[in-house]
């Protein structure tokens, strides 16, 4: 008698963002305690939830989320270069950024329009 194939297959398990960037073999995550970089909705660092995103270097958020995407309108980079991208997948680089405070977007970076971002320092 063949035994279940299922019963003899482990379980499956649902991984959070930061499991599943660490086991494709890059380090890029959000929600973070001790962020890389954070992003929020309105200028002056303001506007509800931020984004806190933690990355390894050449690696990134491909894609900010349906929540997030278009609205980021102040930047904190605590450590870490940083490229932004108005499109998904780090398509149409906008600008580069070391750390710093930037409560308004600087030039290159047009206002509600990032959608991706990689960590490239």
């Amino acid at each position: 008698m063949k035994e279940n194939l299922f019963e003899a297959i482990p379980a499956i398990k649902e991984l959070d963002d930061e499991d599943a960037a660490t086991y494709s073999g890059g380090v890029a995550f959000t929600g973070s305690n001790d962020p890389d970089v954070i992003l929020y909705r309105d200028g002056g660092f303001a506007g509800g939830n931020p984004l806190a995103v933690n990355a390894s270097l050449n690696d990134g958020i491909r894609y900010v989320g349906d929540n997030f995407n278009d609205i980021t309108s102040s930047i904190v980079i605590i450590r870490g270069v940083w490229r932004f991208y108005t499109d998904a997948n780090f398509g149409a680089f906008q600008n580069t950024l070391g750390p710093g405070l930037y409560s308004n977007l600087p030039g290159g970076i047009s206002n509600d329009s990032i959608s991706s971002l990689r960590r490239v320092g």
